[in-house]
């Protein structure tokens, strides 16, 4: 092959964009009369977090006569799994229920893996390498496990497709799944001259290359690359180059947007996050405690004025929540399963997306065979009203009770905490930080910050919780 030139292709804030865009009548926020309001246009770009329906950035959206396209392919909504970042583009009455005309999904990475990092610390965190980017997995990644792709068992050379966001030093995965084509390799990125800039990945075209929604290449453009790797695995030649859009286009009334916080500046109280400039000057942090930082998963809601999202209120996401508990309740009607603690009530909602699974033997299961006194071990997200949206349900051998969930109120005094609508007494406890260093009590109370995620144990299943651990 003949190579007119080189590209250089620098990934940017893009991936795990979560967009909310409202046009309609008057202001935004819900209200009770939410029920009385017309309806109002969105377009919302996010991770999914369940189904029954589709549930993306807190808002369920019905999918009756929705046309999904899954890698510029048509598809349907058996294709999309939770941890996906999708585009949804329909109407809304209210923030939580909306009605999508489509659902895209577009991968962000897809390419075989050249290397593999485990976390020395910690060992439900790896880092794989795959076309010259570092991409984090964590037990927070939703893997498709159809090709038997598992945690513990991602191998070297596998070619992975990857959803997630980008951070300053690569790619934090949503979702990844296992392909059987080591000739269709993609990646995206604004382009430069020579080679990418994270690691120097090169791009090669020539005159066969097809070039989609661009009339012709220029330095700056956000484009996706498609094509294969040369035989040494160190550079992609391209077989089609399309435009992309990157961020928020153009001003808008009200706009809100989910991502990792990169390049903050503290005098200017700005920041990126997907590719979107923030304005944080006079914004309400949630909590109130917040400190913005680089690393840190936000939600952003505003209006974008001369290409700067103006925020109004900035909260702090998490990661997983995570529950391993004997069940109080299975409810097949409601497509609920619960858990009792200090006879406060947690319900988690099963939907199609969710994986049911019995540890023992492998086999999966039915909501219905899940029994009350069952021991199980839950993994699902929050919506913005509460709800917990299960992913996986593994019923196992009953063992240590661990509750992982984000704190929402703490007493010093008294040692307690309140985490997912629930006081835990930890006056029995003993304490680590994130790196399982002990602290004293009063060392780990004092780091305890509204919102960030922490672990708690009850060892004995006595309903003593004799271990409380921060979350990195």
């Amino acid at each position: 092959m003949k190579y007119l030139n080189n590209l250089k292709l620098t990934p940017v804030a893009v991936l795990g964009l979560s967009i909310l865009l409202a046009s309609g009548c008057g202001g935004g926020g819900s209200s009770d009369a939410d029920e009385g309001r017309s309806d109002t246009t969105i377009t919302s770009r996010g991770i999914i977090t369940g189904f029954g329906s589709v549930y993306v950035n807190g808002t369920r959206f019905r999918t009756e006569g929705t046309h999904f396209s899954i890698d510029d392919n048509k598809g349907d909504q058996s294709d999309l799994r939770v941890g996906m970042i999708v585009t949804v583009k329909g109407s809304s009455k209210s923030d939580s229920e909306g009605s999508a005309d489509s659902i895209t999904y577009d991968n962000e990475l897809k390419g075989p893996v050249s290397a593999i990092t485990p976390d020395v610390i910690d060992p439900t965190r790896k880092t794989l390498t795959i076309l010259g980017q570092a991409v984090l997995v964590t037990t927070d990644t939703t893997i498709d496990d159809d090709g038997g792709l598992r945690f513990d068992n991602i191998a070297l050379n596998d070619v992975l497709e990857v959803s997630g966001y980008i951070t300053d030093s690569g790619f934090t995965a949503t979702h990844i799944e296992l392909q059987d084509n080591d000739l269709e390799i993609e990646i995206k990125g604004r382009i430069e001259k020579t080679g990418f800039t994270i690691l120097d990945f090169a791009i090669s075209y020539d005159s066969t290359t097809r070039l989609d929604d661009i009339a012709a290449l220029a330095d700056g453009l956000y484009v996706e690359v498609e094509g294969q790797l040369d035989g040494a695995g160190t550079t992609l030649i391209a077989r089609e180059i399309e435009g992309e859009d990157e961020g928020l286009d153009g001003d808008m009334d009200e706009a809100e947007i989910k991502g990792v916080i990169s390049e903050y500046n503290v005098v200017n109280n700005t920041f990126m996050v997907q590719g979107q400039k923030v304005d944080a000057s006079g914004a309400e942090l949630e909590p109130a405690s917040l400190q913005l930082a680089d690393g840190l998963i936000v939600e952003v809601e505003g209006y974008v004025s001369n290409g700067v999202l103006i925020a109004d209120e900035i909260e702090q996401k998490g990661q997983k929540i995570k529950i391993k508990s004997v069940l109080s309740a299975v409810d097949t009607v409601a497509r609920t399963v619960s858990f009792n603690f200090n006879a406060t009530t947690i319900t988690v909602r099963v939907n199609s997306g969710t994986e049911i699974e019995d540890g023992d033997s492998g086999n999966n299961l039915l909501l219905g065979e899940l029994s009350v006194d069952d021991f199980v071990e839950m993994e699902g997200f929050a919506e913005d009203l509460g709800v917990i949206n299960a992913v996986e349900i593994e019923r196992t051998i009953p063992d240590e009770i661990r509750i992982v969930a984000p704190l929402q109120d703490f007493n010093k005094g008294a040692r307690t905490v309140v985490m997912l609508g629930v006081d835990f007494d930890l006056l029995s406890a003993s304490f680590e930080d994130d790196n399982d260093n002990s602290l004293s009590a009063d060392a780990f109370f004092d780091r305890l910050t509204i919102g960030e995620f922490i672990k708690i144990k009850d060892s004995d299943s006595n309903a003593v919780f004799d271990k409380a651990e921060l979350e990195d």
